[in-house]
Order: structure tokens, then sequence, then C-alpha cells
């Protein structure tokens, strides 16, 4: 390298100057190529070789292993969430993160799960506490020495006590039931939000040489990019010519509810169901977030849009 000198001429040499400079640039480059990955993948559309797990989770790759897919994590996550994308399926690259040590290759939502997603299915059940008739009764029998009037006593108690049970096995099973629901919600808004992989490698530390090429190099086995001569079939467009996300045969359908996914562009919501009669904008947690209104004959949907891509949606009847 050369380096200037006070006189003017130049030398070879590294100075502790011209040294901070090059560091300086180091980090400006590995940025500026992380960013490139983003412009480069999201929007185009791919086609996946594999089942892909309902979940935010997504399936993590390991490039550098001799097995680069983590086999038993991805089977265990196919056996609790589901399928979202089936083996080829196309569907829309919705978002490209670069972390500290691994790259989010997030496809038709990214996966269902995240800070957005309600997943919570739990019970939420409490028995009743003993009334205070119950408690005088229980009381009084303790303190009763006559044999009739404990009998009588515990009648009334064995009553107050099975009409608490029978109240709590009641409230136990709409519980249940309501949870039984949200399970059912849930199952189905993961299949239709997409999934992810988590390519495993020093993605920081990489610097600008983490370009495209080593990522669709660490997911050939996986997927099928544009221009690929073999791996499934071609990218298709979704309706009227929209680009596709992950269509599915029985989505060709004419009752556009049954088309609606996460993860899909807001020009192809609008190719369902017409351009929007009502939209604004909001921040939500740093996030800017488009609420959408679109009316059918029947149905009333309303849409939220981040960076154009449907995030959720609500469907009701007109």
């Amino acid at each position: 390298m050369l380096c200037a000198v006070p006189d003017g001429r130049w030398k070879a040499g590294v100075s502790p100057a011209c040294l901070a400079v090059v560091l300086a640039g180091i980090p400006y480059a590995a940025a500026q190529n992380a960013d490139a990955l983003s412009p480069f993948f999201e929007g185009k559309q791919v086609v996946v070789k594999m089942d892909m797990p309902g979940t935010q989770k997504g399936v993590d790759i390991y490039p550098k292993r001799p097995q680069p897919l983590d086999a038993k994590s991805y089977g265990d996550r196919l056996k609790q969430f589901g399928v979202s994308l089936h083996r080829g399926e196309t569907v829309m690259v919705t978002k490209v993160k670069v972390n500290k040590d691994n790259v989010e290759f997030q496809l038709g939502g990214g996966g269902y799960g995240t800070a957005m997603d309600n997943t919570d299915t739990s019970v939420h059940f409490t028995p009743s506490e003993k009334s205070s008739r119950e408690k005088d009764l229980e009381n009084q029998i303790s303190n009763e020495s006559d044999p009739d009037k404990r009998r009588s006593l515990q009648r009334e108690l064995d009553y107050v006590r099975s009409e608490r049970e029978r109240r709590d096995r009641i409230d136990k099973s709409r519980a249940q039931d309501d949870a039984d629901r949200r399970t059912g919600r849930v199952a189905d808004k993961r299949q239709q939000g997409g999934s992810r992989f988590n390519i495993k490698l020093d993605a920081r530390g990489m610097g600008d040489s983490l370009t495209p090429q080593v990522v669709e190099n660490a997911l050939a086995k996986y997927v099928s990019f544009p221009g690929d001569a073999a791996g499934g079939p071609p990218p298709g467009g979704g309706p009227s010519g929209a680009p596709g996300l992950a269509m599915h045969p029985s989505d060709q359908t004419s009752d556009p509810a049954q088309s609606l996914k996460k993860g899909m562009a807001r020009e192809q919501v609008e190719a369902l169901y017409g351009p929007a009669v009502e939209a604004h904008d909001r921040t939500e947690k740093g996030m800017g977030i488009t609420s959408c209104t679109y009316k059918s004959k029947d149905e009333r949907v309303q849409a939220d849009f981040v960076n154009g891509v449907l995030v959720q949606y609500s469907i009701s009847s007109r």
C-alpha cells in the first residue's frame, strides 16, 4: 500500500493514519453488502423443494456442516406446527434479515408466531371458591353433637358442594371449548403464515463476502431460485398477473376469502377485492403499518400491510 509522508512523496508501507482510514471503511462495506441482500431477494418468487413448517422458527440450515439440514428440529417442528408450504409450491420472498449469527430468509410472511400473531391457546379456568354458606355448614357440622341435625346439615352441605362442583365442570368445559376453537384458529393461521430458513453462519463477520450467491448456495438443496435449470416448477403468477404467494391448487376459487393469505402483496389482495375503500397509516412499536378496508358483496376485510406485505387480516360478514 502507498501512503503519503509529510514531504509529499509516496512510500510503500502502512501508516497508522492509512490503517485507520482502511479499517474505517470495512464496517461500512460489510453493512452495505448485508443491506444489498434484501433488495436482491425480496419480492422474488422461489419454489420450495421440501415441506416447510408453519412456524416463525422455520428450518435451520448449517452450510459448513456435512449435513446442513438440522433434521431433528425440522421433524419436530413439522410434527408440532404442521405444514404451511408444501414441496413444489411457489412462494414470494417477503423478507431477508441479516443477524449476527444467521440470515433469515422469510417466505410468504415468515411463519406464524411473530410479534403481531396471537398464539395463545391455553385454557383459562379457575375453580370457584367455597361460598360462605358452604363454610358455615362445615363449621356447624363439626360443632353439632345431635346425630339427626348433623345428617340434615350434611345433606345440605352435600347439595351446596355438588352445585359448586357442577358449575365448575360447566365453566371448565366452556374454557376447554374456547381453547379448542383458538387452537383450530391458530392451526389455520399457521397454514397461511408462510415459513423461513435460518442460515446459520457468521453473517456479520463475513463482511462483504456475504453475497446473494452465498445465500443461494446455502439453500440450493432446498429452494429453486429464478433461472434455475432444475429443481421444481417455474415460479407462477398470482391472480390477474400479480406476483404469486404460495398458491395451492385449492386457492384457485371464486371465493376471494379462500385465497387470502398472510404474506401477500397489497397488489394481490386488491386483485381479489378491488381497491381499498379506506386506507390509513399508523406506527406501532416503531413499525409503519398501512391499514386498509376492502368490501365485497358479502364480506368486509380489514387488512394490515407492512412494506406492502399483508401481515394480518380479519374477515366479517356485511
